[in-house]
């Protein structure tokens, strides 16, 4: 017996177009390469003789987990519970990016060497380019499952 409803699970889900993409994410994966670029190097740095939190005080990260938290809450489309959510998981991603890239970038600013020599920077902030993009790409197919389910 055939039917002409279609079954919303046995639906196909399409794939992230470019007009899925918008100026706000876009921008986002950029910050998130630079970001996760001098995350490396704060990592390298903990991993070494640095203690996490040594580059700024504290309540300056709390400030900028804050800003990150105000900024995602009032920009998302969604309000309630669901919007609250995304504005945690944004602030959660991006403020350890945050506290890792000041680390790093205090580590660069002691030993600019780690990012010059043999230009390891630029392979560097090159794979973070393309794993940032991958993470929005991802987080579109996500939302465009969501729309479709």
């Amino acid at each position: 017996m055939a039917s002409d409803d279609t079954d919303a699970s046995s639906a196909p889900v399409t794939p992230p177009s470019a007009d899925d993409a918008s100026g706000y994410g876009l921008t986002l994966t950029l910050v998130a390469a630079v970001l996760l670029a001098l995350a490396y190097y704060g990592v390298v740095a903990i991993e070494g003789t640095h203690e996490l939190g040594g580059a700024i005080p504290d309540p300056f990260y709390f400030l900028a987990f804050a800003f990150l938290f105000v900024l995602e809450l009032l920009n998302s489309r969604r309000l309630g519970a669901l919007g609250v959510a995304r504005a945690l998981a944004f602030t959660a991603i991006y403020g350890a990016l945050f506290v890792f890239a000041v680390e790093g970038g205090a580590y660069l600013w002691e030993n600019p060497d780690a990012a010059l020599e043999a230009y390891v920077g630029v392979t560097v902030f090159a794979v973070a380019l393309v794993v940032s993009a991958l993470g929005y790409v991802g987080y579109l197919a996500v939302v465009e499952a969501d729309r479709g389910g």
